[in-house]
């Protein structure tokens, strides 16, 4: 568990959670899946907005829906992360937005992706007990 009052520790633990998540995994969609369930779990509804796939498709497949895509909300900042079905690549956003407008998107990789959330939730966990409790979820072993 990490202690959110310290950020230097709580940006290294997210950065060495990121690091092992990528080198255990050689497939960046294998990583992307990975990132969209954990997100989805982790994080509370009224941060994140969750894509799954259709019941049917799952129900056939013989399984619960799958994540398809998050998006979270960090202060102007929303970080869309996107697949089409379940093992395509994964398509990673930043929109800033002021008043439900989008002022600009930008594509980015998933890695720039990553940070940019990690770094935003860490911000967040100093003065929002929400985003410290997801943060926690999201860096325990």
């Amino acid at each position: 568990m990490i202690d959110v009052d310290t950020p230097p520790s709580s940006h290294l633990d997210l950065e060495l959670l990121a690091a092992e998540l990528r080198r255990q995994s050689a497939d960046l969609t294998l990583y992307a899946g990975l990132l969209l369930n954990v997100l989805s779990a982790a994080l509370p509804s009224d941060m994140v907005d969750v894509r799954r796939e259709g019941r049917w498709a799952a129900r056939l497949a013989g399984r619960e829906p799958a994540v398809l895509g998050v998006s979270v909300r960090l202060g102007d900042h929303r970080y869309s992360l996107e697949r089409q079905q379940i093992a395509a690549p994964a398509v990673a956003h930043i929109r800033h937005e002021s008043g439900g407008i989008v002022l600009s998107t930008r594509a980015v990789s998933l890695d720039e992706w990553s940070r940019a959330v990690a770094a935003e939730l860490i911000g967040l966990a100093h003065t929002n007990a929400a985003a410290a409790t997801a943060l926690q979820r999201l860096t325990a072993p």
